[in-house]
């Protein structure tokens, strides 16, 4: 039994260990800043829209991060096949800290998820992207009796409310509730973290909302609340 335990414990410490020597490998990598950050996004999103993407050592890019990661932005967006920010960003390897949930929800793994992004690996600029016809959205919309289905679309319920009460057809009802979705989801970023919430008031972060249109592969940024991101 002791020697179990020593062992254990020697585990703990090598873990302790490289997980310290992991954080200041990052910690003398400098951060992009945001408005950087999200112009490369939306030149990567060009590449892809044109066709012309990037061409990429996916091998040298992997031996290459083996010790550590230094991603220039997170982006959180749906788990939909067709929603790839890897693709639709034209990005390699390390480049992107990829958070994905069905409807982009945020709850407290997807924030322990993002808090981890901007307090060790530093990235400065989180991006909350929703797409066209999400299917998260539209059961939220029209119900759904699948007990985990019901979970996700507790976090939607307020988004398709506000898209409901605008009176619109079917097809405009869900782009309404999923653009609302992506500013609400955004919104409890800040609102539900409050280490996030004071990166964000010391300029050291900066959280965008957007949504992906799966018939043109551009992401469209929607406008943010001036209190909801730093300048």
């Amino acid at each position: 039994m002791k020697a179990v335990q020593w062992l254990g414990m020697f585990m703990a410490a090598s873990l302790t260990a490289t997980l310290a020597s992991a954080s200041s490998q990052q910690a003398h990598e400098p951060s992009v800043p945001a408005a950087m950050a999200l112009e490369r996004l939306q030149q990567g999103n060009e590449r892809f829209v044109s066709g012309h993407p990037t061409t990429k050592d996916l091998v040298h890019d992997r031996q290459a991060l083996v010790s550590a990661q230094h991603p220039y932005a997170v982006v959180v967006a749906c788990s939909d096949s067709r929603v790839a920010p890897e693709a639709i960003f034209d990005a390699s390897l390390g480049e992107l800290f990829v958070v994905r949930v069905a409807g982009n929800v945020v709850d407290d793994d997807v924030l322990g998820s993002i808090e981890y992004a901007a307090m060790h690996l530093h990235c400065r600029l989180v991006l909350m992207m929703g797409h066209d016809g999400c299917g998260a959205v539209q059961a939220t919309l029209t119900g759904d009796s699948a007990p985990h289905v019901i979970a996700l679309a507790h976090h939607i319920e307020p988004a398709a409310k506000v898209a409901k009460a605008k009176g619109l057809d079917a097809a405009g009802t869900l782009a309404a509730a999923v653009r609302e979705n992506a500013r609400l989801q955004a919104d409890r970023v800040t609102r539900e973290s409050a280490p996030l919430a004071e990166l964000v008031k010391k300029h050291e972060l900066e959280v965008v909302r957007g949504v992906y249109h799966l018939d043109t592969g551009r992401l469209e940024l929607l406008a943010s609340p001036p209190t909801a991101a730093a300048k």
